[in-house]
């Protein structure tokens, strides 16, 4: 849960201050590393909730810059450039070569990797093909290590970089929107948290990584989103109607142990079925397999497994912080 619990604390680092209208919106996204286009909602946390009680899906997404992230107004745009907004405060200073920026304008969304910034008016930004100057000194990675997910630094390649996330034909919207600096393109996350054959797991989809296995014996995922539109807030499982007023989410694992008992270990003193829950109300237990409930008189018997659950609340701060006056 530690592992988990960390990843959802930063959703939302980078574009916590987009406008309520373009959360949810279709962010277009380009990745050669995989050759295809891989567009995803600008949400900060989804729930992607499974049926009849199967485990959920998580998915959080944030950036890494190493400054200060600012939304940014730019007021001119081609398929290769955008130019920011000097006139409303804004400044390419502290945008580097190799920076992953979300454009935003309205309900149009995109991804861009800047490529040259060195444009006389020192207001521009390009967003090219081919290799640009390398800035950064050193590339970051991600490891499982322990049943924990963090970054080791690695070796800096000597050769320029060739861009990943710009598309050939570019990427242009209307005149005028707002830039959200992701940092370098290596630290950007997009991580998607599942259940797979007993295992929770996450894999990066930001960067196309293997699914990564961070703890066995985990056999059911829950979690709903934290609504502002009550107090205390609201909890559910369905994508809210506003994306602003989700304030926070909650989740729960739960853990079986591999030992078979000889007895039922899950039975009330009526002896009706002790079933597992949390927060959110109980969990829906199936057979061991993962196939429906039939009370099987073998090790297939859920019954038969003691079972531990593993609950925690986050708060979506960047969310919380960015949306405030």
């Amino acid at each position: 849960m530690y592992a988990f619990e960390r990843d959802l604390r930063p959703a939302g680092n980078g574009f916590g201050g987009v406008a309520p209208a373009s959360l949810g919106c279709t962010v277009t996204a380009y990745d050669a590393g995989r050759a295809a286009n891989f567009n995803f909602p600008l949400l900060p946390i989804q729930i992607v909730d499974g049926t009849d009680g199967a485990p959920d899906q998580v998915i959080s997404l944030y950036g890494g810059a190493e400054v200060a992230s600012l939304s940014l107004s730019f007021n001119a745009s081609t398929v290769t450039s955008k130019s920011l907004d000097s006139n409303g405060g804004s400044s390419r200073g502290g945008l580097m070569l190799g920076d992953v920026m979300l454009v935003v304008s309205g309900a149009s969304c995109g991804l861009i990797e800047i490529t040259d910034n060195t444009h006389s008016d020192a207001r521009t930004i390009n967003h090219g093909q081919g290799t640009y100057p390398r800035h950064y000194p050193a590339a970051k990675v991600n490891i499982a290590s322990d049943n924990d997910y963090e970054y080791v630094s690695a070796p800096a390649p000597t050769t320029n970089p060739t861009v990943r996330y710009n598309a050939a034909a570019g990427y242009h919207v209307t005149t005028s929107g707002t830039l959200f600096n992701l940092g370098r393109r290596d630290l950007p996350r997009r991580n998607i948290w599942q259940i797979t054959n007993g295992n929770l797991t996450v894999t990066d989809d930001f960067h196309n990584g293997p699914e990564l296995s961070i703890g066995d014996g985990i056999v059911n995922l829950q979690a709903q989103y934290g609504l502002s539109t009550s107090s205390p807030p609201t909890w559910q499982e369905t994508a809210p109607a506003n994306w602003a007023s989700v304030i926070a989410i909650r989740v729960a694992l739960l853990a079986r142990s591999q030992q078979y008992e000889k007895e039922n270990v899950n039975t009330n003193a009526d002896g009706s079925d002790k079933v597992p829950s949390w927060s959110g109300g109980a969990f829906t237990m199936t057979n061991a397999d993962g196939t429906p409930d039939t009370t099987p008189d073998s090790p297939n018997n859920w019954r038969r497994y003691r079972y531990r659950v593993y609950e925690t609340t986050v708060p979506l701060r960047n969310s919380l912080w960015g949306q405030s006056p």
